[in-house]
This record gives structure tokens, sequence and C-alpha cells, in this order.
């Protein structure tokens, strides 16, 4: 890991707190930088200690709102798939809107990309001079980001890949493993529900959680209630 920056450069505040993910996809009524901006602000109100959030515009906005650090990506579709930050533009693109780390996809299904994600991780150091949050799915994938340099790694993809696809509960062993072995902070993502969720996420060494969609998204939780309803009704 010669070109790897150390993973102290991963913002230390971070550690033993809620990062907030504030993004919309694309038609939700919510997809919209200034509403955007301001669900950014009240989960800052509430205490959330970073925020993670998508496009250069939308990364500009929460920076001129915060000095707490923001994890950046930069959506697009590839293939019929959404590809997170899949290119160097991109990632200069959320660097200079602002971004404290960057973020990406370094799961195996990129390994083949016209710009595989090892190169971008070593890029994104040399040229952007950020710190890399590895998005995974398993385990061989976060350790194999570390290898190539990645600063942080992040269970962001697990349920989101062909070998994980359908998943959508954390899996606390894929997170226990990784705090084991990885080396580098672990932040676990992806179907968190509940605080105790993420109280456990902290109890078993995650350095940070992120939480998206239980806390930005009224549409998700507002199905969640009618859901308990029509089952109970049944």
């Amino acid at each position: 890991m010669e070109d790897a920056i150390p993973y102290s450069a991963f913002p230390a505040s971070l550690r033993g707190t809620l990062i907030v993910s504030c993004q919309a996809a694309p038609g939700d009524p919510l997809d919209h930088t200034d509403t955007l901006r301001r669900l950014a602000i009240s989960a800052l109100r509430g205490g959330a200690a970073g925020l993670r959030a998508n496009g250069a515009e939308q990364i500009a906005a929460f920076r001129a709102e915060t000095e707490k650090p923001i994890l950046g990506i930069l959506k697009k579709y590839v293939d019929g798939e959404v590809a997170i930050t899949p290119d160097f533009a991109s990632a200069k693109l959320v660097a200079d809107a602002g971004s404290d780390v960057v973020a990406l996809d370094c799961t195996a299904r990129r390994l083949t990309a016209p710009e595989p994600w090892p190169e971008l991780v070593k890029r994104i150091h040399t040229e952007l001079e950020k710190p890399v949050l590895a998005d995974i799915a398993t385990l061989d994938e976060a350790l194999a980001a570390v290898d190539a340099g990645a600063d942080a790694v992040a269970t962001t993809l697990y349920g989101f890949t062909p070998e994980t696809r359908g998943a959508r509960a954390v899996n606390w062993e894929l997170v226990s493993a990784m705090v084991e072995r990885a080396g580098v902070p672990v932040i676990v993502e992806g179907h968190i529900s509940r605080p105790e969720e993420v109280r456990r996420a902290i109890d078993l060494g995650a350095w940070a959680v992120v939480v998206g969609s239980a806390i930005t998204r009224p549409e998700t939780i507002t199905a969640r209630f009618c859901q308990a309803i029509h089952e109970e009704s049944r």
C-alpha cells in the first residue's frame, strides 16, 4: 500500500458517531437541492456528526452549511445499474465540491470497468489528496480494498451486488469480520432502521454508522407504518 495515505486521514471526529445520508433518487419528490439541504440541516441539528451526499451541487450546498465531514459520492447509471463514483472525473467533482472523503464502489463487479477502482484509489490519493471510503458487499472485497489503499470500508453495497442481491438486513457477521480483519475504520451502512441497530454496530467496533432512508425518506418511513396497519388487518 505504498501509494496510500494513512487512514488517520479519515475524519477522526466521526469515530463513534452517526452519519446521515441525505439523498433522493431521481423522480423522488425530495430530489431537489434546497430540500435536501434543509434535511441535512435538520439532521445536523439532531446530532449527526457528518453527512453523506450525492452530486457536486448537493455537496456544495451542504458544505456551505457545515464544517462537519461530508462523505461525497457521484452516482451514475452504467449498463442499467447505479455506479458509485465510477471514474476519476466523478471523484474530482466530488472533491472539488467540498467533500472530506470520496466514497466509491470497490466491489468485484467494478474491477473490469474502464477505470477499475484500484487505480481510482491511487489517483484520488495522489491527485486529489483525499481519503477514500470503499463501498463493498463482502469481506473479500473489503480486504482487497484495504490492500489497494482504501482508508476505510463500508458495508454500503451488501444486498446490491450479484452475490448478495436481495439481502435486506445488516449482516452482523460481516461487520464483525471486517472490524477484526480490515485494520481500517469500518462504517456500517445499509439496512439500518432502528436506533438499537446503530448501538449494536458501535458496540461491535464500527467506526461510525450511516443511516439514510430511516431518517431522510418520508415515503419509505410512511410505507413502513402503512404496512404495519395492513399486516395487522390481515
